[in-house]
């Protein structure tokens, strides 16, 4: 069963208090409004209006949702802006371990919370932008458009110095608005393919509660920023049909395999897969030999047709762990692999009849790259189109290569989607 279709949200300005302002806002994509207490009488206006009127949202922290419990409705209240890491000073930019710019970025929270919660209407929201009076119509579309790429709905919300420049005609603020409204309504066009699974042959096994949370949340954090695709996987829930496509699985968590689990997970890997764990946490697999080539950080060991990494020392480096998988997985098993990505994030996501992979592509700069990015897959591609905010969709050129099937991405700025057809049903 699939969640609804997203609606599309405005956080209703204290500022607006004439009602008036409905108006205006009929005519946009905007048909779900959440009011603060005090504007009961617009409230009541919207209603009559025939809106969606939300009151009263219980906003929780990602850490504190009961996944075996997640409602209908996931209210995610603790998201981020979408951006590159904050500068100390005007000319520095905060960086990771990879010395690119690091990323704040909520696809790893939308994309685990639809794979845990595959029934549930994702909602995510944050605090507003620092120094929100001086920022631009483009990273509030840009984060309108991470939210609706990866199936999550973003309630808008208008700084105070342009929701009061709409209300009173302002020229540029009105701009600022259409310009908001024409994103929102080019994606509510798109609501069905946004809610597609994701394509990824690993799949991370946890609780992700406990003492397993943390581990468990950088690990997926940390991966989707290295464009490592996953799949999150709750041990209850671990069968054929989850492990479907995968070539790896990470158990993330401390308690000893054990019981139907165990089973379940044997099973996968004498079949040919790959399973990555704690020492501690291996508990009655049954191993047979030692693996080659040896790894410095893991101890390799051959279980039927397929392999064990056990780690010789306990996780306490979450962006290492994620790096190690990767490379212990190989890089031949990436769905799609991006080369020159620079701030760009992608993650791919497979339509139900498995014949289309659809890429998206986040840009975190806001800014139009300047060198050639090329999205390389294993799967023969038989054609290839891309689209995006404000242009209309057409086919690009695919080109064999030596790697698999390559095409070219032009530069954009937010956002961009490749569609690419084939046969896809290798894919996880």
């Amino acid at each position: 069963m699939q969640p609804s279709p997203r609606p599309a949200l405005l956080e209703w300005p204290l500022s607006w208090t004439n009602p008036s302002l409905l108006d205006l806002v009929e005519s946009s994509p905007f048909r779900a409004l959440i009011f603060p207490r005090e504007a009961r009488s617009c409230a009541a206006a919207a209603q009559a209006k025939r809106f969606h009127v939300v009151a009263g949202v219980a906003w929780h922290r990602l850490a504190e949702i009961d996944w075996s419990r997640p409602g209908s409705r996931l209210l995610i209240g603790d998201g981020v802006w979408p951006a590159m890491g904050a500068a100390a000073s005007a000319d520095s930019m905060e960086a990771g371990p990879t010395g690119l710019p690091w990323l704040e970025s909520n696809v790893w929270a939308i994309r685990m919370a639809r794979d845990l919660a595959p029934e549930s209407e994702i909602w995510i929201r944050s605090d507003p932008p620092e120094d929100a009076g001086r920022a631009d119509a483009a990273l509030f579309a840009f984060a309108q458009s991470e939210a609706h790429a990866h199936g999550a709905a973003r309630p808008l919300w208008l700084p105070p110095r342009i929701a009061a420049g709409i209300a009173a005609g302002n020229p540029h603020a009105l701009s600022w608005w259409r310009q908001l409204c024409a994103v929102e309504g080019w994606w509510q066009q798109r609501s069905a393919s946004s809610l597609w699974p994701a394509a990824a042959r690993l799949r991370v096994v946890s609780s992700f509660a406990g003492p397993d949370q943390y581990l468990a949340f950088e690990i997926l954090n940390l991966a989707a920023r290295r464009n490592l695709a996953w799949r999150a996987v709750r041990p209850q829930s671990v069968d054929g049909a989850a492990l479907r496509g995968a070539v790896a699985v990470l158990y993330a968590d401390q308690a000893p395999l054990r019981g139907p689990l165990l089973e379940r997970l044997e099973r996968f890997v004498r079949q040919g897969g790959l399973l990555v764990c704690r020492d501690s946490a291996r508990g009655g697999l049954r191993v047979e030999a030692a693996a080659v080539p040896a790894h410095p950080r893991f101890r390799m060991l051959r279980c039927g047709k397929g392999r064990v990494a056990v780690s010789l020392a306990d996780w306490d480096d979450p962006y290492l762990l994620a790096q190690d998988v990767h490379l212990l997985m190989s890089r031949r098993n990436d769905v799609v692999r991006l080369f020159n990505p620079g701030s760009i994030l992608c993650w791919p996501a497979v339509s139900p009849d498995r014949r289309r992979l659809l890429v998206h592509l986040l840009n975190y700069s806001r800014h139009a790259a300047a060198h050639d990015v090329v999205v390389q897959t294993w799967a023969p591609v038989t054609a290839a189109y891309v689209e995006r905010p404000g242009a209309e969709r057409r086919a690009v050129e695919v080109h064999r290569e030596a790697g698999g099937w390559e095409t070219a991405v032009e530069p954009f700025d937010i956002y961009c989607a490749l569609e690419l057809e084939g046969n896809w049903d290798e894919t996880g």
